[in-house]
């Protein structure tokens, strides 16, 4: 328990692990807000690998948490403090930061990085790194994008995932309050559904007084009026997710899965035996027959290995 440093004096590893599974896997399951705080950390998104979660992080964030390992986290890690550390994320600015969930490693190294210390740990069953933010981070379907300061204006591109509900209440049309779940005020907007969810882009919007109520694609919104109840919540407009453009040449962020029969996805051959791919012009060890340039055509992707 050392090595890790959580104030958990006399419980054995195993047993915290086992309690921690517990914990996320039944009150941490899902992410209720878009904004950070300073007990913001990956594990409640554990037995979630795979999954992509978006945070912005406030400036005014104490970055005293504790975090584990280099680039690739523990999962009890505070997520804006390793971001600083990762140096994806300055420090005293608000910023948005996205986060992949891994699987356990081995052992976690700590070291100094941009003004933030991490420490060292064994074997953890769950892990997170930072990706790219034009990798829309999955919501769930009662997120909202309240809290989230003043001073922040980038638009962020989330994924509300498929099969949603509309068991929460939203106030607004067209502008939404920042209390609303985004994507229940995304099927009210037009942009997706609840059955098949969809990429949406969220940005902030000049506050208002009013919020008016409507029923658009099954959902009925509520109306808010400021001289009502005084202080004026931040709204926020939601539009189609925007497309992830890359620069000529450059790699495209987004994955893609390149299909070869015999193969699975991880590339292993099923059953597991010598497989050679055959591709006209090339020999069985891959070099062109005569040697000269070849372009290997694949769908979907241009002859510089971008999307179209």
């Amino acid at each position: 328990m050392m090595a890790l440093g959580l104030p958990f004096l006399g419980l054995s590893r195993l047993w915290l692990s086992s309690l921690l599974v517990m914990v996320s896997s039944t009150a941490f399951a899902q992410q209720s807000l878009i904004v950070a705080d300073d007990g913001t950390r990956g594990l409640s998104f554990r037995n979630q690998t795979g999954r992509i979660v978006t945070f912005v992080c406030p400036s005014t964030l104490n970055l005293n948490q504790g975090i584990w390992g280099t680039d690739v986290y523990l999962d009890e890690s505070a997520v804006c403090k390793a971001a600083v550390h990762a140096g994806v994320l300055a420090r005293g600015t608000t910023g948005q930061v996205t986060i992949v969930m891994g699987g356990p490693a081995e052992s976690f190294q700590g070291t100094e990085r941009n003004g933030v210390t991490s420490a060292s740990s064994g074997p953890w069953s769950s892990t997170y790194s930072f990706v790219p933010n034009t990798q829309a981070g999955q919501i769930d379907w009662y997120t909202t994008y309240d809290r989230v300061p003043d001073d922040f204006h980038t638009p962020i591109t989330v994924l509300c995932p498929p099969k949603g509900n509309a068991d929460t209440s939203a106030w607004g049309t067209d502008v939404y309050s920042a209390s609303s779940p985004i994507c229940v005020a995304a099927v009210h907007a037009g942009l997706i559904t609840l059955d098949a969810g969809g990429r949406v882009t969220v940005t902030l919007q000049p506050k208002q007084e009013t919020f008016v109520a409507s029923v658009r694609n099954g959902i009925t919104t509520r109306s808010w009026t400021g001289w009502n109840y005084g202080a004026y919540p931040q709204p926020y407009k939601v539009t189609p997710g925007a497309a992830i453009v890359t620069a000529p040449g450059s790699a495209d962020s987004r994955a893609r899965t390149i299909r070869l029969s015999g193969f699975t996805a991880s590339g292993t051959a099923v059953p597991v035996v010598p497989r050679t791919i055959q591709l006209n012009g090339f020999t069985a060890a891959g070099t062109a027959t005569p040697v000269a340039p070849r372009t290997i055509t694949m769908p979907g992707w241009t002859a510089t290995g971008g999307p179209p």
